[in-house]
């Protein structure tokens, strides 16, 4: 049987009103001027009658657009997917779990799951140390940096993975050696302002 559109959208009409009804979402059932009689004939659809829904040739709501709610979907959808390829860009590069959770709070279900599912990551384990030449040269390329916010961590995931590739060093060293160095500016601080008192 070829589904029609108008059976497309009266079935998925349909499904999102029996949903509603077994949620209890009385008040989007009542935006929809679904009244207590066709809830009650609802209650009664069954999957059959559902199925038979895929050959009906018109529907029955009456279709508006919001184009205020529209673009704010259109943000969100934009800004989720964003959110998304930053952290599968993390993962993709091998950053460790902890610069992971920072960012995104992922658990380490979800770490291990986005890992497996990638190639050519390293390893569990303590990663290669860097050489004494990619720590200066990341040393003087984090002191230059202007990206970073007040607690001394560059600002956002697309810094980290910058300077990862002008740096050529790996995430997994950049995250280890500036948490260590924002860490140790901390402490400096604290000394300092312990002195001046």
């Amino acid at each position: 049987m070829m589904k029609t559109k108008e059976a497309e959208l009266m079935s998925a009409v349909l499904i999102y009103a029996v949903r509603c009804i077994a949620e209890g979402d009385y008040a989007a059932l009542r935006q929809l001027q679904i009244g207590q009689k066709e809830i009650d004939e609802l209650k009664r659809i069954g999957i059959r009658d559902l199925y038979h829904a895929g050959s009906i040739r018109s529907h029955c709501v009456t279709v508006s657009f919001n184009r205020e709610l529209f673009w704010s979907m259109v943000r969100y959808m934009k800004s989720q997917t964003e959110i998304e390829d930053d952290l599968q860009a993390l993962i993709d590069r091998d950053a460790p779990y902890e610069m992971v959770r920072d960012f995104f709070g992922s658990s380490t279900r979800e770490y291990t799951r986005r890992r497996r599912a990638s190639i050519g990551l390293t390893n569990a384990g303590r990663p290669q140390e860097p050489t004494e030449e990619e720590v200066d040269r990341l040393w003087d390329m984090w002191k230059a940096s202007d990206r970073k916010d007040a607690s001394g961590r560059l600002g956002s995931v697309r810094d980290y993975i910058d300077l990862a590739e002008e740096s050529d060093v790996s995430l997994r060293s950049i995250w280890l050696l500036t948490e260590r160095w924002v860490e140790d500016e901390a402490k400096l601080a604290d000394i300092r302002a312990n002195q001046e008192r």
